[in-house]
């Protein structure tokens, strides 16, 4: 009877501590100054989350988001199912599907993880309303986009900054925890998300040169 009262104490501790983490995380500010000259897409950055669970769900690319809306461009996050892969291509098919018929456009940015899941359909889909994609990835995952065949839409990855730094102990500890809960994938590293302070903006600056390219290939197609 003690061990299972102290079990059920410990869980009660854990996931109150991941809640606080992921708020605390989510209502985090951010500082630094802007970045002359940036040329506006013309479409929509998306935003896709990645694979997510108790100890990971809010505010899942951290600084980025905030980064290039900042700079002027119009950004969204689309939140997909947390964890069941089949689930998540069904909801972003149907997404997808729904935007190419009201003739929508996006430049979409997601993960390595993500990109494993999603590239079949992708390639066997086209979206219409997929203007590009951009993976965001450790500085050394494996390539994901691989062969002769070329991606059925323009297709760039941002390798982010070498790091030893892991963050605070509730994010070190919560991010752990949430590998541990989906064991079958290779998820991002927390700095490859944006959440840690030493090289948060180095990667937000590689990602805002991708997006610049992207504004002017917006440009030569109007």
């Amino acid at each position: 009877m003690d061990f299972l009262i102290f079990v059920l104490y410990f869980l009660v501790i854990v996931l109150a501590l991941s809640l606080w983490a992921n708020l605390r995380r989510s209502r985090r500010q951010y500082k630094f100054e802007l970045e002359p000259n940036c040329l506006l897409t013309r479409w929509n950055v998306l935003f896709i989350t990645g694979p997510r669970s108790f100890f990971y769900f809010k505010n899942y690319w951290n600084i980025y988001p905030v980064f290039l809306a900042e700079h002027g461009y119009e950004v969204f996050t689309l939140h997909l199912p947390w964890n069941k892969p089949y689930i998540r291509i069904q909801r972003f098919k149907e997404f997808l599907r729904t935007q190419s018929e009201l003739n929508r456009h996006f430049h979409i940015v997601l993960d390595s993880t993500s990109l494993i899941e999603f590239q079949e359909m992708l390639r066997s889909e086209r979206p219409s309303c997929i203007s590009s994609v951009t993976e965001i990835a450790d500085y050394d995952a494996e390539e994901v986009v691989r062969g002769l065949q070329p991606f059925p839409m323009p297709f760039a990855r941002v390798s982010t900054l070498k790091t030893s730094e892991k963050g605070s102990w509730t994010l070190s500890l919560t991010y752990d925890l949430h590998r541990l809960f989906t064991p079958k994938r290779t998820l991002p590293s927390t700095s490859t998300l944006g959440a840690i302070k030493e090289v948060e903006l180095q990667n937000s600056k590689l990602l805002l040169e991708r997006v610049r390219t992207l504004a002017e290939m917006d440009l030569q197609e109007t």
